[in-house]
């Protein structure tokens, strides 16, 4: 008991410890989206309004969920506006407790046939991988959503497993209304993470079905009214999070929003459907991102940068850079002066117009109807494998591409560093894949695989249909996976040791004449 507990807290402080060094050795995090954030903190705290502008006047926004601004409110409260170290060293504790929450997880998804020993030898497992995960840990650096996201899914991956576990309805109840307010606060950070609240509902769905028909018929009226309430629980729970932020914007802006708009647009805002149409019909890596979607209306868009499989024909190709050269050219020259009034280089002016935009829409149309497999199906597979299989090296400072090859950056050592992350995300993938098959084989572990499947695979495809594929919305996964993992190694390190002690333990008895 004592080793154990020693154990805990060794590896404790090794999370902590890499998670400082990381806060402390990298630089500030420099991300638009960060700014945006920390914007929005300041204006309320400064301002008394949840506005993303930088000057007078205020322009109320609902182009963010509210959970990170004001989390990064408090903080800066207490600790002085824009105090970004105040920030990661907030983001260092919520990651170390998210650590034990993967722990605790890979407890209760331990098979129950299994001794306690060795249930909490997967725990420990779990927490040394969670403590030294580099894809989930370099979060506590940015000022982003995802430390606070991860704590959200695995919390509420934790207590939906206790509702599903426990034996009185009404504790059962209570526990489904706890996971709706942790669904809802995670959707207020990331409106995404509300795919994992109804990963965790068609859980108890299926769960109470499957009770249902297995049950007597006098049984089953209770089953139902069990069910039921457990579900109103749940709902309102979620609910309750977001009604203030939806009662706020249908007052402000008459909209009914409960989450974040999709294309974070104002509701009298342009968005560019027709653009993300496009993109949509050809985008299947990260690498894409940045150069036609991020720069869209702040940066020329290069027609070199965008790949052949973006277009079908010559003439697409074509009238593609056609619209291009408008969007580059929207406007008249910019030119810049010097001191003395003379002018240099001119910039071109940028812009998404609606006439622009109207027709990569119909650019995107077709593209769909010559090639629905590829646009359905194809493209988003594609999407998915490139999210998942990424090297994960975002917000490092070797963050890149591991192919080709011949770019590696040698100043930053990414001929090491990146199939180096690559081979991690094939190591957690192959290790929890090991504790899946593990889980399925127990009659009592299965139906946490099945959790763990709708937490994930929902979310997935969402992402896998989207003209972004980020890998770091993944990140939330690994979490959930390296709970599996821990199962997997802890199974796998006692088996090869009792094979060898059973080997030897047989030939003495053979040499002893025990046996004949």
């Amino acid at each position: 008991m004592k080793r154990r507990v020693g154990t805990a807290i060794l590896l404790t402080l090794v999370a902590v410890s890499f998670r400082f060094w990381l806060a402390f050795s990298l630089p500030p995090d420099d991300d638009d989206d960060g700014h945006f954030y920390s914007r929005i903190a300041h204006n309320l705290l400064e301002h008394r309004g949840y506005s993303g502008e930088e000057e007078e006047p205020f322009v109320p926004t609902y182009v963010r969920a509210p959970g990170y601004p004001l989390v990064l409110a408090g903080i800066y409260a207490v600790a002085r506006t824009d105090n970004q170290l105040a920030v990661r060293v907030v983001q260092v504790i919520v990651d170390t407790l998210t650590c034990w929450l993967i722990a605790l997880l890979a407890l209760a998804w331990a098979p129950r046939e299994w001794e306690l020993a060795k249930r909490r030898r997967a725990m420990l497992i779990a927490l040394a991988l969670a403590a030294s995960c580099p894809f989930t840990a370099i979060y506590v650096t940015t000022i982003l959503t995802e430390a606070w996201a991860n704590a959200s899914v695995i919390a509420l991956s934790l207590i939906a497993t206790l509702a599903l576990r426990a034996k009185s309805s009404s504790t059962s109840a209570w526990l489904w209304l706890v996971v709706g307010f942790i669904g809802g606060a995670a959707t207020m950070f990331r409106p995404d993470c509300a795919l994992f609240a109804a990963g965790a509902a068609l859980m108890l769905v299926s769960v109470a079905a499957s009770r249902f028909a297995g049950s007597r018929s006098e049984h089953r009226p209770r089953i139902l009214l069990a069910t039921t309430v457990s579900c109103i629980a749940l709902v309102f729970g979620f609910a309750a999070v977001l009604a203030p932020w939806t009662i706020r914007n249908v007052r402000v802006f008459g909209v009914f929003q409960p989450v974040a708009p999709p294309h974070a647009n104002q509701p009298d805002e342009f968005a560019p459907l027709g653009y993300i149409a496009w993109l949509r019909t050809w985008v299947d890596d990260e690498r894409y991102v940045s150069p036609v979607e991020d720069a869209l209306d702040l940066y020329p868009i290069d027609l070199e940068k965008i790949p052949d499989s973006a277009f079908d024909s010559p003439d697409e190709r074509e009238r593609v850079a056609s619209l291009l050269d408008q969007y580059n050219n929207a406007a008249k020259p910019v030119a810049a002066s010097d001191a003395e009034g003379d002018t240099s280089d001119a910039h071109p002016s940028v812009k998404m117009t609606a006439e622009i935009d109207a027709a990569f829409g119909d650019i995107a149309r077709e593209r769909i109807a010559r090639h629905p497999l590829r646009y359905y199906f194809t493209l988003p597979l594609k999407r998915a494998a490139s999210l998942w299989f990424d090297t994960h090296s975002q917000y490092y400072p070797f963050d890149g591409e591991l192919f080709p090859s011949s770019d590696l950056d040698e100043d930053t050592h990414q001929q090491y560093w990146l199939p180096f992350f690559a081979l991690l995300t094939w190591l957690y993938t192959i290790i929890a894949a090991g504790g899946a098959w593990l889980m399925l084989k127990s009659e009592s572990a299965r139906r946490w695989i099945a959790l763990l499947g709708l937490m994930i695979i929902p979310r997935l495809v969402f992402l896998s249909f989207q003209e972004h594929p980020e890998a770091r919305y993944t990140v939330e996964f690994f979490a959930l996976i390296l709970a599996v993992g821990g199962v997997a190694l802890a199974e796998l390190s006692l088996n090869p040791i009792r094979n060898v002690l059973g080997r030897k333990r047989s030939q003495e008895l053979t040499s002893s004449g025990g046996i004949e």
